[in-house]
């Protein structure tokens, strides 16, 4: 498959999914949501549309979301019936803490799951309507999270990062985020429109690629996964680096030095992460064998074509994952040594 169609579909798997949040984000705020729909709308919030979610609210109440500034009716109905919807159990108050991982939500009672939706029907809002903060203010992301940016690129943010960006300007065609801290960038392709990250005086350039930037005190490093990289800072390019390289820019000097490595060891923090981004769950499977050294099975042949979306950020144990797993196609599951197994489930069973 060609980049550009990787690119697109993509593309086309985040809008679908940012059709659905919209839709159901809409039927939520006019007290038509199902308990179903209430947590498919929750396992998207906490899966790359925790900012979407607050522009939605931006909107609806015309407040700066932190949950002790909303009404109180209000502030309970969102954390008992989104962020809780499975618990009914009451949150501290607090500000709105975005990302959390799937350990967390299940300590408090809710359940994670999510199937590809179906998006045909009705059109609850305009098509290209956007939502931008009042004024057009950048969007500020904190912590340890993995969020998909409005052209459909992903990022896995490590821990102590901030990530800002303006809505209006992707929605305007220039792609360009500001970074400090640690980041593994997934960028969607678009030969048109270069994506750009700021990291104080240097720049990383790519049309479509995946890379890791981490920004020091003085010090800014990208390493290359796939695709190819340009690194600059004011009107000088300083390299262009590809996969399995690695660029080290003195950000008071501007000096820089490159070299060969590999790249999946040099990122070792992303490997605590275990991220299924729209697989079926022979890959997931795949995916936690390796992760945990286990052999996982699966009972039925025909629930391993079922595709879901989860984040475990905070190395969750396999218990955790697995169980989230089962809820997702209403299974269960057992752990004995090195093996595990999940029985019964279908994709019918996940919540819709």
């Amino acid at each position: 498959m060609s980049a550009e169609s990787t690119g697109d579909n993509r593309n086309d798997f985040y809008q679908s999914r940012l059709e659905r949040f919209d839709r159901l984000m809409t039927t939520y705020l006019a007290g038509r949501a199902s308990d179903q729909e209430k947590k498919e709308l929750q396992h998207l919030t906490e899966n790359g549309f925790e900012e979407r979610f607050r522009e939605w609210l931006d909107m609806h109440f015309r407040a700066d979301v932190e949950i002790e500034n909303l009404p109180g009716k209000t502030r309970q109905e969102i954390l008992t019936n989104i962020l809780g919807a499975a618990s009914g159990k009451p949150k501290a108050a607090g500000r709105w803490r975005w990302g959390w991982a799937a350990a967390v939500l299940l300590a408090l009672g809710s359940a994670l799951w999510l199937v590809m939706p179906d998006t045909a029907g009705e059109q609850w809002i305009s098509a290209g309507a956007g939502f931008t903060n009042e004024g057009n203010e950048p969007i500020v992301i904190k912590g340890k999270q993995f969020l998909y940016l409005p052209d459909g690129s992903s990022v896995l943010m490590n821990e102590g990062a901030e990530l800002s960006y303006s809505p209006a300007s992707f929605e305007n065609g220039a792609r360009e985020v500001t970074l400090s801290g640690e980041a593994y960038f997934d960028i969607a392709h678009n030969p048109g429109k270069p994506f750009l990250v700021h990291t104080g005086p240097i720049i990383t350039r790519v049309l479509g690629t995946a890379f890791n930037v981490s920004m020091k005190q003085k010090e800014v490093v990208i390493t290359v996964t796939r695709g190819l990289v340009e690194v600059g800072g004011g009107n000088r390019v300083y390299a262009q680096i590809r996969p399995d390289e690695q660029i080290i820019v003195d950000t008071e000097t501007r000096q820089y030095n490159t070299v060969s490595l590999s790249a999946e060891e040099e990122i070792a923090w992303k490997k605590t992460c275990l991220i299924f981004d729209n697989i079926d769950l022979e890959e997931a499977g795949r995916l936690v064998g390796e992760h945990y050294g286990v052999a996982l099975a699966f009972e039925h042949a025909e629930t391993v074509k079922c595709r879901i979306t989860a984040s475990f950020l905070n190395e969750e144990d396999l218990g955790t994952v697995l169980r989230v797993i089962s809820e997702m196609i209403g299974a269960s599951y057992t752990i004995e040594g090195n093996k595990a197994r999940i029985t019964g489930g279908s994709c019918e069973g996940a919540a819709r």
